[in-house]
């Protein structure tokens, strides 16, 4: 009866991403420096960095300053901020991201870049399936990677037209907008069920807001948007911004950013990673495996879903592809880091029983003998961080393959 519920309550968070077959119009090439049988357009993204020419003055950058509050930034939208909306915005912004810098974030980088120096040095490549737009703790903790790869259920959406906005607009959208940011502020993790409501196109169209919002706000400049497409079991193709058609809804984005004089890329996927849809028969499940060898795996806040048998197939790869793995007890069973042998283990925080919200999920019984035998080697955490916020009992795996 337990299996049966967890199965129910897990599925709740999945949902598949449609695809109708189809031929791109445009012109297509293999790409073999990203990924193993995937395309992409030709003209995907210029190579910047070889000029230095970067253009930091584009329409994304411009919105995403006005959205993250910064006064003065936004070249030909600043005049946004002359109104009492976006003054408004920008104020709420700046004392909610210095409250958040307080209580939790300062931290995590300081102890986070220190704790996981030798992961970062091994690779610049960061894996975080089950994020939502949480780019924020990603950067927190792995700030000199090039390329983060996240992956989730939530629409990618897109940026606000801001200059079209009609009387009372901007008004719903910033509150909108600050609703969503609610949890991360608060909890440090994002509410499945609560973003699937809020990223409406209604509201805050899809997460690429959020997405862009964090960006911008640890530090970095937007260079450029382009969306990822899925043609049936054939290829992925990176499309630009303004790309429609009828047949072909993008399923993915990526978000180049410069940051400190470098061009980075964070990448979100709209996918079903259970065992049905991503397997070695789907074009997805190629591209991820075949970008994320020798990365680091990042896993917080992921409704257990690693636990349950019909995951195998994603639990897998990022045993077999991860250099380290750095999770909460939410991520892949304890059990398999044991087995084998193969990783090398440091635990952090205090281990309890899962909240309230999962009530079919008992103990781990070798994590929690693990902690008791490691004791004295545990170290405590200088922060809160996931589905523990009212009793502050959090845990930390740090696995590194041997």
């Amino acid at each position: 009866m337990k299996n049966f519920i967890f199965l129910s309550l897990c599925l709740g968070f999945l949902f598949g991403c449609d695809s109708k077959s189809s031929e791109s119009n445009k012109e297509q090439t293999p790409v073999k420096t990203d990924s193993a049988n995937v395309l992409v357009q030709k003209d995907t993204v210029t190579e910047l960095a070889s000029t230095n020419s970067f253009n930091t003055n584009n329409q994304f950058n411009n919105i995403t300053s006005v959205l993250a509050g910064h006064k003065g930034k936004a070249n030909n939208l600043n005049y946004l901020f002359d109104t009492l909306i976006w003054d408004g915005h920008s104020k709420f912004i700046d004392s909610s991201w210095t409250r958040l810098e307080k209580k939790r974030l300062q931290a995590m980088k300081d102890w986070g870049r220190k704790e996981f120096e030798t992961a970062s040095a091994k690779t610049k490549i960061v894996f975080y399936p089950f994020s939502g737009p949480d780019y924020l703790t990603a950067n927190a903790f792995f700030p000199n990677a090039d390329k983060y790869i996240m992956l989730g259920l939530e629409p990618v959406g897109k940026l606000p037209d801001l200059e079209k906005f009609k009387k009372g607009e901007p008004s719903e959208y910033s509150n909108d907008f600050k609703k969503s940011l609610g949890d991360i502020f608060d909890k440090s993790y994002f509410i499945t069920r609560k973003m699937q409501s809020d990223f409406q196109a209604q509201k805050v169209n899809g997460l690429l807001p959020i997405l862009t919002f964090f960006i911008k706000r640890t530090g970095n400049e937007i260079l450029d948007i382009k969306y990822l497409v899925r043609y049936n079991q054939d290829s992925i193709s990176e499309v630009a911004y303004d790309f429609k058609s009828d047949d072909h809804k993008p399923f993915g984005v990526r978000v180049d950013f410069l940051q400190e004089g470098k061009q980075k890329s964070v990448y979100y996927f709209k996918y079903d990673v259970s065992n049905k849809l991503f397997n070695d028969t789907t074009v997805f499940n190629k591209y991820i495996n075949a970008n994320t060898t020798n990365c680091i795996t990042y896993i917080k806040s992921a409704s257990y879903l690693l636990h349950a048998g019909f995951m195998s197939n994603m639990r897998d790869l990022i045993l077999k592809n991860s250099s380290s793995i750095i999770q909460d007890d939410t991520g892949i069973p304890f059990k398999y880091f044991e087995e084998g042998k193969k990783f090398d283990v440091k635990l952090y925080g205090e281990y309890t029983r899962p909240v309230e919200d999962f009530p079919y999920l008992n103990l781990q019984k070798p994590l929690q003998e693990a902690f008791h035998r490691d004791s004295l080697k545990v170290k405590k955490m200088p922060f809160h961080l996931g589905y523990h916020w009212g009793s502050k009992k959090d845990v930390i795996i740090f696995a590194q393959k041997k």
